[in-house]
């Protein structure tokens, strides 16, 4: 996974306040990659309430997007 890939959510997820963070059929950019860490961590553009973009562990990321390419 890269910076600028272009990923396709397989489900809607929701914040904590019920509010659609990714909403399913649409893209998202990969906006930040942290393999740095012990765990991959992804941090993906996303539907914005506030100021809180979050980075999800790769595993995560790969359940619930699909890549545009494939």
């Amino acid at each position: 996974m890269r910076k600028g890939e272009i990923l396709i959510c397989e489900q809607t997820v929701n914040n904590l306040l019920g509010q659609p963070l990714f909403e399913k059929g649409k893209e998202y950019e990969v906006i930040y990659v942290d393999n740095e860490q012990r765990e991959i961590m992804v941090t993906l553009n996303h539907n914005l309430y506030a100021n809180e973009y979050q980075s999800y562990p790769i595993e995560w990321v790969n359940k619930n997007f699909k890549n545009v390419n494939g």
